[in-house]
């Protein structure tokens, strides 16, 4: 596999990034809100099975995927440097 040009994350953070590493953010990116949803859905949902549990568990993931989806086939694309800034970490809200 061909390595990407570095990816200069200008009036973000100032670190140099590959497109890899732009996708590994973004997945952990959709795992912490997937996982920040997910305890606020279980918190208000107290009498699920845990097979019930489980299906919430991948809604929220399957959810949190499918939202990411454009912003990792953009930056697949070749639009990283836009879709860095958007998912700046620093602008991320909890």
């Amino acid at each position: 596999m061909a390595t990407q040009p570095p990816l200069e994350l200008d009036g973000c953070d100032g670190n140099t990034m590959d497109r890899d590493g732009l996708d590994r953010r973004l997945r952990r990116c959709g795992v912490a809100v997937a996982e920040r949803e997910l305890r606020t859905a279980l918190t208000a949902l107290d009498d699920l099975t845990p097979a019930q549990r489980r299906i919430v568990a991948r809604m929220a993931g399957r959810i949190a995927a499918g939202v990411l989806a454009p912003a990792r086939e953009a930056a697949a694309e070749g639009e990283d440097r836009t879709v860095a800034r958007l998912f700046d970490p620093e602008r991320i809200r909890d």
